[in-house]
């Protein structure tokens, strides 16, 4: 798949300027499969993906045991549901620079006062400049799908299945975090 040169800047702006990332942070996954308290979910801005990733959102009875935010730009607000919107961090035009990198201080400190378990990108295409927020927020479990600069993004890469139902991606996910 080929990547925008503007994603490519991105990537190596955010790696010079802004890199807080932690290699040797470890994540301790417990034996007793009690999962995630709370998530942020990244979603995606493209309407194809949108779609099938608003489908995996509005699962709502999974909301009394859980607290789910949700990252959006404000472009893609037509493609969800009014009812996430209470609980959606979004991001405006004036809030990124030029490459799409998030210049708005005030929101990357929300979401980290916010103190979550863990942030799930639903983004599976490669030209996803939203997804370097990820750089910037200080939460342990950071999962996302195989890309070009998964290991500068992510704690937990899943290979995304290509073959099949793209709905298979985001059980893995559930499973992975222990939501079922």
């Amino acid at each position: 798949m080929k990547i925008s040169l503007k994603i490519k800047l991105l990537f190596y702006w955010q790696k010079i300027f802004k890199s807080n990332i932690d290699k040797n942070v470890l994540v301790k996954i417990s034996k007793k499969v009690k999962g995630v308290k709370s998530v942020v979910f990244l979603l995606p801005g493209e309407i194809k993906q949108a779609q099938l990733a608003s489908h995996f959102i509005k699962n709502d009875d999974k909301k009394n045991k859980y607290r789910f935010d949700y990252i959006l730009h404000e472009e893609s607000l037509p493609y969800y549901n009014e009812d996430i919107m209470k609980n959606a961090h979004i991001i405006k035009k004036d809030d990124v620079n030029w490459f799409g990198a998030i210049i708005s201080e005030s929101i990357i400190e929300s979401i980290n006062n916010l103190r979550f378990d863990a942030i799930v990108d639903l983004n599976q295409s490669h030209n996803q400049n939203l997804s370097f927020i990820l750089t910037d927020l200080n939460i342990p479990i950071k999962i996302g799908f195989q890309a070009e600069f998964s290991n500068y993004l992510y704690t937990i890469i899943l290979k995304s299945k290509s073959i099949g139902f793209l709905e298979q991606n985001y059980l893995m996910i559930e499973n992975l975090l222990g939501l079922e």
